[in-house]
């Protein structure tokens, strides 16, 4: 139950992480199984694509779970399951033969592979991809003497041997290297992949000059989160592989991350480090929840009851309450330090957002522990989050600060039920 209070062990991240790569695995099995023996056009293709994958499992077990648990491979993994069970038309389990093909590219492993374009280019997870679309249905990864290539259409682009750069015709899946090399993190900055956040308002491929800036961005919130927040810091490192840029908000950030993509982090750029720092934070909540969620139900069939929740403008159903209630644990637990690292008006601002959440968050605590839609996991696992926030009901927060979180308060409720007067 130490997931329950918000933080965690190293322990407990490697067990998460290792829970969503046998999902992961299992996901990459099922396109295999499912289109094996089926009257399918790629049928033949993935069964070789799964063939040489499972070889380099074992050939190449580090970066072959690297690539298997690329976000943008989970997402596209799921949704041709789906479709496959379905027999929905369009589905492209060939689509494999990119995930054995960026394997071999990465560790030069001299193979030769049929790979199906996807929207008309060659795309490798966690590597990269061909420039320009083309009409061609099947291109071909050739990889030799260390060095490789894909034949497209009526070319022949050679990839770098550092295949996160751009060359002619080869668009590089960059790397973003924050803090010091042996105690900082290194994440993927995918502007590329089709699945690389399903719903969501992506930016398209980056210029040079906007990845220097996410650079010197994430760059600042990690060292924020490194030198104040070390657990939490920790967390991002363990569980966070790939950010995917967002097309950017008038005011303010917009981020996302889900269940279908976990290790990924969708935000749009701002310069604010603080910002960018809490957004990290905030999403590394509903990543981990997501990967409990995948191990042991907390709540039950949704009923279709619907709640009210400090931090949104329309009713939500009782697991939406629950991501929102745990996210903000993390957001409180943030605040609770940062508002003694800020200064005058600064300081002040802090420590509103710490009362401001931690009254919000055990409020929906309270809330689900009385809705009677969590099964007896979930009422334990929400018993310790209200407990750990209740246990910081005690911290000082000025007078006028905690006035000004009331009417706060009391006015979004008030708002809120105007919006949905059948709550009323």
């Amino acid at each position: 139950m130490h997931l329950a209070t918000g933080s965690s062990t190293p322990e407990i991240l490697r067990e998460l992480v290792a829970a969503q790569r046998s999902k992961q695995a299992l996901l990459l099995w099922g396109v295999a199984r499912l289109t094996r023996g089926a009257d399918h056009p790629d049928a033949v293709i993935t069964a070789q694509a799964y063939d040489l994958l499972t070889f380099f499992q074992r050939r190449h077990p580090v970066v072959a779970a690297e690539v298997i648990s690329n976000p943008a491979v989970s997402a596209w993994a799921l949704a041709t399951v789906r479709d496959l069970r379905a027999g929905a038309p369009g589905t492209r389990p060939g689509q494999l033969a990119a995930v054995a093909a960026a394997i071999a590219v990465r560790t030069g492993w001299p193979c030769r592979i049929r790979v199906p374009t996807t929207e008309g280019r060659i795309l490798l997870p966690a590597v990269g991809s061909t420039a320009s679309a083309v009409t061609d249905q099947i291109g071909v990864v050739t990889v030799e003497h260390g060095r490789a290539s894909v034949e497209v259409g009526e070319e022949r682009i050679r990839i770098p041997a550092d295949a996160s750069r751009d060359a002619p015709g080869w668009l590089g899946m960059r790397t973003l290297g924050l803090g010091d090399p042996e105690t900082g993190v290194s994440l993927l900055l995918d502007d590329l992949h089709p699945a690389r956040m399903p719903g969501e308002d992506l930016e398209e491929r980056l210029p040079d000059d906007a990845v220097t800036e996410w650079r010197r961005s994430l760059e600042d919130a990690w060292r924020l989160l490194a030198e104040h927040h070390p657990a939490q810091a920790e967390e991002v490192r363990a569980l966070i592989s790939t950010i995917t840029p967002l097309t950017p908000v008038p005011v303010g950030l917009r981020s996302a991350s889900s269940r279908e993509t976990f290790g990924c982090v969708a935000l749009s750029l701002t310069p604010d480090r603080l910002m960018t720092a809490l957004t990290l934070i905030h999403e590394i909540q509903h990543v981990k929840l997501c990967a409990v969620l995948d191990v042991i139900r907390l709540v039950g069939p949704d009923r279709g009851t619907r709640y009210y929740a400090p931090w949104r403008e329309d009713p939500r159903p009782v697991e939406g309450l629950l991501q929102g209630s745990y996210a903000f644990l993390g957001v409180t637990r943030f605040w609770r330090r940062q508002r003694f690292l800020q200064a005058g008006e600064a300081a002040e601002a802090a420590h509103f957002e710490f009362a401001r959440w931690r009254e919000a968050a055990e409020l929906v605590a309270t809330t689900l522990l009385d809705s009677g839609d969590l099964n007896p996991e979930g009422r334990v696992f929400v018993s310790v989050m209200l407990k750990t926030l209740e246990s910081w009901s005690a911290d000082h927060v000025p007078a006028p600060v905690a006035a000004a979180v009331r009417r706060t308060s009391e006015e979004h409720r008030r708002s809120w039920l105007a919006r949905n007067p059948g709550f009323a």
